[in-house]
């Protein structure tokens, strides 16, 4: 069986009343009138059901309200996410993502990973591979880059295949003859032996 709950009695439930009422933050009024209800004699699952809170929930702001008084109540400051890149930093940065790899980068198209590495080694900003993506998309970065071309790929050789290529599909296209069919549209001549 559970013991009851003591409750510091160093305010009176009038006087927790009055804090309340001045009590500007909502949340912290409500655990200040939980602690009150308590005070007035309450149990527990009593002041939970009345108020709307877990029994844990109520349990755990009396234990911090015993240790620290009304202080106890309110929200501690919660840890935040790592820094990310500070108002002032943003322009530097477009500029160094626009001007792209650099010799030191060893890379020759920035990928988010190059990307991320920056912001922590550049600017001193952790941000996670989403969230880099996320950061580029908000500045108005695109992710698409040309196709990589191989250093010793021949463009000169390349043109005048695609130049080739097309010509040679026309004319075999224009080669095979066809007929009229039944239904209007044109087929392709059967040889002979496949026709009986």
């Amino acid at each position: 069986m559970r013991l009851p709950l003591q409750v510091d009695e160093s305010l009176t439930a009038a006087e927790l009343t009055k804090l309340a009422k001045r009590e500007r933050d909502a949340r912290v009024r409500g655990r200040i009138i939980a602690i009150r209800y308590l005070r007035l004699g309450h149990t527990v699952p009593e002041a939970s059901s009345a108020l709307g809170m877990s029994e844990r929930q109520l349990r755990n702001w009396v234990h911090r309200y015993n240790a620290e008084g009304v202080a106890g109540l309110r929200d501690r400051p919660r840890p935040g996410q790592p820094p990310h890149l500070a108002p002032a930093q943003v322009e530097k940065f477009k500029e160094r993502i626009r001007k792209g790899a650099r010799l030191e980068d060893q890379v020759c198209v920035l990928r988010g990973v190059d990307v991320r590495r920056i912001l922590q080694e550049e600017f001193e900003a952790e941000y996670s591979l989403p969230g880099v993506y996320f950061l580029l998309h908000r500045l108005e970065f695109s992710s698409l880059v040309p196709r990589p071309k191989h250093e010793q790929a021949d463009e000169k050789a390349q043109a005048a295949f695609k130049k080739t290529s097309r010509n040679a599909s026309k004319r075999s296209r224009r080669n095979i003859p066809t007929r009229e069919s039944r239904s209007g549209s044109k087929t392709k001549h059967v040889s002979a032996s496949k026709e009986h």
